[in-house]
């Protein structure tokens, strides 16, 4: 489980034109086409760490407005545990104004300053020693630095984003400062001033992200620095809460710095996304789907039920029962195409990426050796009913009514 605690506000996108200019003022003219709502500071990060698959709690404040229940609603609406409270009238609210092409030409700020909430005593009566604590603080007011000096007290995996400054967060286990930040902190980057910084302020990582230059991973007594690819950027809203999500997601398997790798590879796919974008796994690796089946005739069910299955992950591996198993389950006149058709059928589909035929009754020795993330099944299976539920996530396609290949085998015989 990971907690997020940080000041949490609403991103409005307004998309349209700006081709003319105002007849009453030398300034353009934008014509509204779209508006799209987005979790900003720490609701955003706490999302991102959600379609990780990390167990997120989020703790923050909103005001008694409209974006304030907007937030709520989307908190609910992404299964995001939460305790915001709404200790204010108004929210924090960023709105950005975008022309053709994704160009930004205006961001409107509403901002809610906070002197006191009741975050702080929510978040500690739940906090425990264990814990992986997030902070996000963009300097609203929820973070007050006896609330940063008793998590830290009750808890040693505190994770910083912050935009106000590092003073306050000495002892924090990882700090993540973009490049400007950091040199309005420490001045120009150096590894070895980088390094006594962390060793003064007791960090055991400090993370200084540096745009198209990739990330300068540095502790007291190590450094790394991961390049960046050269890519066309579209958009860096949300791109520093999609690293800290990605680290700290993946900082409970990995080290931190194969966690900064994948991190670093995960923004770059973001920043090539207009507006803010969610990282997902298929981001960072592979996620390796199975599905399998006799799929004898392939028919409309089929399709639909590949095409769900590859939407779960980057790499669909179907399993086909050998010609052998199949006349064991369906009868001596089955199948209607041998292994080999079938196999070159389902290669021939845009989703399929591989095709194993497995001898056995059930594919259970193929899912072993795959080890896929995800496993997908037709609406006519169940969670318990599914051969290797217990070795992966179980996705069930609901059955596309009217496509069986014994109906369209029935069918050609009624009409010849």
């Amino acid at each position: 489980m990971i907690k997020v605690i940080g000041d949490v506000m609403l991103d409005y996108w307004v998309e349209g034109d700006s081709d003319r200019v105002s007849p009453e003022a030398p300034v353009i003219v934008f014509k509204e086409k779209t508006k799209n709502y987005n979790l900003g500071g720490a609701g955003n990060l706490a999302l991102n760490l959600s379609n990780l698959g990390t167990y997120t709690w989020l703790y923050g404040a909103v005001g008694k407005d409209i974006a304030g229940q907007k937030i709520i609603e989307m908190l609910q609406q992404k299964n995001i545990t939460s305790c915001v409270c709404q200790d204010a009238e108004m929210t924090t609210t960023k709105s950005r104004m975008v022309g053709q092409n994704g160009h930004h030409l205006l961001r409107v700020d509403r901002e809610q300053v906070y002197t006191k909430t009741t975050v702080e005593e929510e978040l500690l009566k739940d906090l425990t020693e264990t814990d992986i604590v997030l902070i996000s603080d963009y300097s609203k007011g929820v973070i007050q630095k006896d609330t940063v000096q008793k998590i830290l007290t009750k808890c040693k995996n505190v994770y910083v984003d912050s935009k106000q400054g590092f003073g306050k967060y000495i002892g924090a286990f990882l700090v993540k400062p973009n490049m400007k930040e950091y040199e309005v902190w420490f001045g120009k980057f150096n590894i070895e001033i980088a390094q006594s910084r962390c060793e003064a302020n007791l960090w055991t990582w400090l993370i200084v992200t540096d745009g198209e230059n990739g990330i300068h991973v540095v502790s007291k007594d190590s450094y790394k620095h991961i390049k960046g690819d050269a890519i066309e950027v579209s958009d860096v809203s949300g791109a520093g809460d999609t690293v800290l999500a990605i680290i700290a997601h993946y900082s409970q398997f990995k080290d931190i710095p194969n966690a900064c790798e994948l991190a670093n590879k995960g923004a770059q796919k973001v920043v090539q996304r207009r507006g803010v974008s969610i990282v997902s796994k298929t981001d960072i690796e592979d996620v390796i789907v199975w599905t399998n089946g006799v799929f004898d005739i392939l028919h409309t069910g089929h399709f639909e039920l590949l095409k769900f299955a590859k939407q779960q992950g980057n790499i669909l591996i179907v399993g086909i029962n050998s010609d052998t198993s199949v006349k064991k389950l369906k009868g001596k006149n089955r199948p209607y195409n041998n292994s080999v058709i079938r196999k070159q059928q389902l290669l021939e589909l845009p989703w399929v990426d591989k095709v194993v035929v497995f001898k056995e009754n059930t594919p259970i020795e193929s899912i072993k050796a795959i080890k896929p993330d995800i496993i997908v099944k037709g609406g006519d299976y169940t969670l318990e009913t599914t051969v290797g539920n217990e070795l992966a996530d179980v996705r069930i396609f609901p059955t596309v009514k009217g496509f069986s290949t014994s109906d369209i085998v029935h069918k050609v015989k009624v009409n010849e």
